[in-house]
């Protein structure tokens, strides 16, 4: 009798042994779904889809079918609900509210994220959907900070979040909708906490441990010290405070995830709990539970960050498979863990960390192999050398050379997994990670290790737990130097270069309280104001840093806080070669401060007097119409300030800064030409800015505004607006356009706002 056998095709093969992947694709692709379309009619047809994937009878197509139903019943339900928050247009909604505070922010002190269990509108009492959740901003300093898992009812006004007023910022809206809030809650009476949620409570108890912990590992070193921050980082993955050449350093090595607490670390303290267990000689269910248990509690203790959650949830899968005398399969497991993931919160298969955090494990689990046997000649020895003959030291040499086969073959398959994807999302690719992650992951573990010890031995007796940390920070002092050394390898990092216009660009920010920023970046680049300190970090840097931006030149236009105040921060981060400043004896503390700083650091002071040119490029030119070093006295602050045109291959832009009446009455004296097409302009804090007769010598097509609610002579005025549509002025209120971006395109000047970039501005000559 003759018998054929068939031999299984490579897909039959996969399903076989990887039967959870068709369930996951479905639920990824149920997810994907129900971001995008409307529930109802798509559940339909997934239950008709369900019906006949039974009648086909193969367990892969139902699996799926099956995965397409929950993941898209699961966040479609949620998302639901957020889009009928949306569709309520509920901006300044009066609402009561009761919910759990579910995050405390970075240093416990908000803003809050908080869960919504019930929401009345008033005074109707209409209800909106629970289990959505918004973002509490921070409170005023006399109110008792919340706790993560505290019981609030509070008393308020629904607004949309904000979209990013500036171009290239922290896209806030998308990140919070991925959150689960697409709404900020704010209230003037005071938040009534009723009681703790019950289910929070454990984890509440480890937020405590956190900063009592964060103290501890750090005693017996300047909590601002680097080395204090790179711990503090690594264990709680706590970010340091801006600006810090750290994030720069790590992140141009390929190493910058040792600062969110993620899958590897979770690793590592499993691996030093699994370590001690065995060196206790623990039964293998105690060191497994042991370990899961271990790994739980730091998950908790760092708050439950979702790559932490993850990598508990694939290690529990992974380890459960030893408790029952079965070899357990990382796909199997990553399969698994991803589902459970993605129908406890589909938002987080469009988060980078979850891609990176499967991406790279997947192709752990595929590549690791490869690159094992492709770099196999490290690790041989002649084969016609009997092993037995090898002496110690000969012995010690193969075994590095084999430990150092299977790190470069883990860290190459780590590096395809997470190469595309830091791309994509970030613009940068490292190929130096391949090198500098092994050293740095094994100081990293170091700096874990000391960290658990320092903190044991510290309990016991202080003292010790001192010496542990100094010995900790050492380590940590020779991360970063390791670090810094890598970035700094020719050809380690690669950034994605933006498109930069022809001719270059102006970018006029939106920046709050009625502060002033300006980026002409045009030859070497120019900084025109930055804002305060903070509003320079938050609004203008991430702009510079995401168009790789490095401007030479500094103007101060005002010497007060709302325009120079980040200015020294602006030398420090560009190391500019030259400024222009109005005047060298203004009192203000943060300009005499950038004064101080530009004489040490070797910036140029230039001093114009009105009529000087500064050329840029072939073209393009600045020319001083008002100089404050020409007045008597002191005067006005906003009065007192550099007056601009930019002569920009035909195009005149003028930067009138904060003047106001007197400034414009003693630029029409002047006599001088002010002829110019677009006028970018704030509000005089103590006289009236725009006179009519003003504008009719200028002549502009357009006017850029600052527009700031408060104080009340800020604000622009009606009659200003009616007097500009008088004068077809287009007008650009920042409070409605954000920032506006200026470019030349075939010969016309086009202005695009930031909050409505659809409908651009075009002035032709």
């Amino acid at each position: 009798m003759l018998v054929i056998v068939c031999a299984p095709s490579p897909l039959n093969r996969f399903l076989s042994l990887f039967p959870l992947w068709p369930l996951l694709i479905g639920v990824v692709t149920g997810v994907c779904i129900a971001d995008h379309y409307d529930m109802r009619w798509w559940l339909t047809a997934s239950i008709v889809g369900f019906v006949i994937a039974l009648s086909v009878r193969k367990l892969p197509v139902t699996l799926m079918v099956s995965g397409i139903i929950l993941g898209h019943g699961s966040h479609g339900l949620v998302i639901n609900k957020q889009k009928t928050w949306i569709e309520t247009k509920s901006n300044n909604l009066k609402v009561e509210l009761t919910g759990t505070i579910i995050h405390t922010g970075s240093a416990q002190e908000g803003p809050y994220l908080i869960g919504v269990k019930q929401v009345s509108i008033l005074p109707s009492g209409d209800r909106l959907p629970s289990g959505v959740r918004v973002l509490l901003p921070r409170l005023p300093k006399d109110h008792l900070p919340l706790k993560y898992g505290d019981l609030v009812e509070i008393s308020g006004e629904l607004k949309a979040v904000p979209p990013k007023p500036n171009p290239h910022g922290f896209d806030r809206v998308r990140w919070l909708h991925r959150q689960g809030a697409n709404f900020t809650i704010s209230t003037r009476k005071p938040i009534s906490i009723i009681g703790i949620s019950p289910l929070r409570r454990p984890v509440r108890v480890m937020s405590d441990w956190r900063y009592h912990l964060r103290e501890k590992m750090t005693v017996g070193l300047p909590s601002d010290s680097q080395e204090a921050q790179l711990i503090r980082a690594v264990v709680l993955g706590e970010s340091p405070p801006k600006p810090s050449s750290l994030i720069d350093d790590f992140r141009n090595s390929g190493t910058l995830h040792v600062f969110a607490v993620s899958g590897l670390h979770v690793g590592m303290v499993g691996t030093i709990l699994g370590a001690l267990l065995w060196f206790l000689r623990a039964p293998r269910w105690v060191l497994i539970g042991g370990i899961i248990l271990g790994m739980a509690i730091y998950a908790g203790i760092t708050g439950l960050r979702p790559p932490a959650v993850r990598a508990v949830i694939m290690a529990s899968f992974f380890l459960s498979g030893f408790l029952i005398q079965r070899r357990p399969s990382l796909i199997n497991n990553l399969a698994a863990s991803a589902i459970i993931v993605l129908l406890w919160d589909g938002h987080q298969l469009f988060t980078p960390g979850f891609q990176l955090s499967y991406g790279v494990l997947l192709m752990l689990a595929i590549a690791a192999g490869f690159w094992v046997k492709i770099l196999k000649p490290m690790a041989e020895i002649d084969p016609f050398m009997p092993r037995l003959l090898l002496t110690p030291s000969q012995e010690r040499n193969l075994n590095g050379r084999k430990w150092l086969r299977n790190s470069l073959s883990v860290s190459l398959a780590a590096w395809m997994g997470s190469a595309p994807l830091m791309w994509i999302h970030f613009g940068i690719i490292t190929p130096i990670a391949v090198i500098a992650g092994i050293p740095l992951m094994l100081m990293v573990f170091l700096i874990l290790a000391l960290a658990m010890l320092g903190l044991a031995a510290g309990s016991a007796w202080s003292p010790a737990g001192e010496t542990v940390n100094q010995a900790n920070a050492l380590i940590a002092k020779a991360t970063y130097s390791t670090a810094a050394m890598f970035a700094h390898t020719p050809g380690s990092h690669w950034l994605r270069q933006p498109t930069r216009p022809d001719k270059g660009r102006i970018i006029v920010f939106d920046i709050p309280y009625g502060g002033g920023a300006n980026l002409i970046d045009i030859g070497g680049g120019i900084m025109l104001d930055c804002g305060r300190r903070d509003h320079f970090y938050r609004y203008v840097l991430p702009t510079l840093t995401a168009l790789k931006l490095n401007p030479d030149s500094l103007i101060v236009s005002h010497a007060d806080s709302k325009h120079s105040g980040g200015m020294s921060h602006c030398l420090s981060n560009f190391h500019a070669k030259q400024a222009i400043i109005p005047r060298m004896d203004l009192l203000s503390r943060s300009y005499r401060d950038f004064l101080t700083q530009a004489e040490t650091s070797g910036c140029r002071l230039i001093t114009p007097g009105t009529g000087e040119m500064f050329p840029i490029e072939d073209g393009v030119s600045l020319e001083i119409l008002h100089a404050p070093v020409e007045l008597e006295g002191k005067g006005r602050a906003d009065d007192t300030g550099l007056v601009i045109r930019l002569q920009w291959h035909g195009w005149r832009i003028l930067f009138t800064g904060d003047a106001g009446f007197i400034t414009e009455t003693r630029l029409l004296n002047s006599g001088l030409d002010l002829h110019a097409d677009v006028i970018i302009t704030g509000r005089n804090g103590d006289d009236f800015t725009g006179r009519e007769d003003f504008y009719r010598a200028v002549g502009p097509k357009a006017i850029i505004s600052s527009n700031c609610t408060f104080p009340e002579q800020e604000r622009i005025p009606e009659r200003w607006l009616k007097m500009t549509k008088r004068l077809n002025i287009t007008t650009f209120d920042q409070q409605q356009s954000g920032a506006v971006t200026l470019t030349i395109e075939d010969g016309n000047l086009v202005l695009v706002p930031t909050l409505d970039p659809s409908t651009p501005h075009i002035i032709t000559r």
